[in-house]
């Protein structure tokens, strides 16, 4: 070095090496920090409004001609294959659906359906409660079911009334009526209880239909009133007159079936009437 040249003083020399360092490490930090280069952009799928993807479809019932496919399936599954207004294998209310089944086509004779019905279909009535108060009500439910591996038709038979009548009868342990007059029907001029009609039901195998019944606790009195208001029921009519007497009582549902089954095979169930 020169006798010309400058000489730093000591702190001024330490000032620049640390001037120095710094400016080195902010640079190596700006190096490390950078952010790297953007990736490039990919295109974005346009799918115009209204259309669908063309998205393979998986099963989720057997191909047996009533599956639903799904996704994007806009078709709910189909009903069981014959299954329709007046076949099936439950009817939950067989009094609302017997109306709009009326059949026109040709009835089979009632002796050709006897051995039918006996060997397939099981009848049977349960009470809501054992115990009903004399005048009291309680509801019945008479079940039929397909015992058979074969789809059952069933034919009802009525005339006059809207729908066929499931009667009920309350009978002592003697098999006597205690719901009904004491005495005869009065006699009063023919009357005419209308059309005769069928209506055809199918039970799909081990299918069942059940009916919802109701009875009252009353003895009944003949009400020829009833003629002069019309009257087009099965039978001389009849209303409620006093409170049946305490005491058991069965039940017995007489089904209107095609098929000539005996009164002894009508289902039965048995009530006490008491306070």
């Amino acid at each position: 070095m020169t006798t010309s040249a400058r000489r730093l003083r000591p702190s001024a020399l330490v000032w620049a090496m640390r001037v120095a360092v710094l400016t080195t490490l902010t640079i190596s930090a700006m190096s490390t920090n950078c952010a790297p280069p953007p990736e490039p952009r990919l295109p974005l799928e346009m799918t115009p409004i209204g259309t669908v993807a063309n998205v393979s479809r998986t099963s989720v019932e057997p191909d047996d001609g009533t599956r639903t496919t799904t996704p994007n399936s806009g078709t709910p599954s189909a009903r069981a294959e014959g299954e329709g207004p007046c076949s099936g294998s439950n009817f939950v209310a067989l009094n609302d659906v017997l109306p709009s089944c009326v059949t026109t086509g040709t009835v089979p004779k009632p002796r050709d359906l006897s051995s039918a019905l006996r060997d397939k279909l099981e009848l049977r009535v349960t009470a809501a409660r054992p115990l009903v108060a004399p005048g009291g009500r309680v509801d019945l439910t008479l079940t039929m079911k397909n015992n058979s591996s074969e789809p059952l038709p069933l034919y009802f038979s009525f005339s006059g009334e809207p729908a066929p009548n499931f009667e009920v009868e309350a009978v002592d342990a003697k098999d006597k009526r205690v719901d009904y007059p004491s005495t005869k029907p009065p006699k009063e001029p023919a009357f005419s209880s209308g059309d005769s009609k069928v209506a055809r039901v199918t039970l799909a195998p081990g299918g069942t239909a059940h009916v919802k019944l109701a009875w009252q606790a009353v003895k009944t009195r003949w009400a020829p009133e009833a003629l002069k208001r019309g009257w087009t029921g099965r039978g001389y009519p009849r209303a409620p007159s006093t409170p049946l007497a305490p005491g058991r009582v069965t039940l017995r549902v007489v089904v209107p079936l095609l098929g000539a089954l005996e009164r002894s095979e009508f289902p039965k169930v048995s009530v006490d009437v008491g306070r």
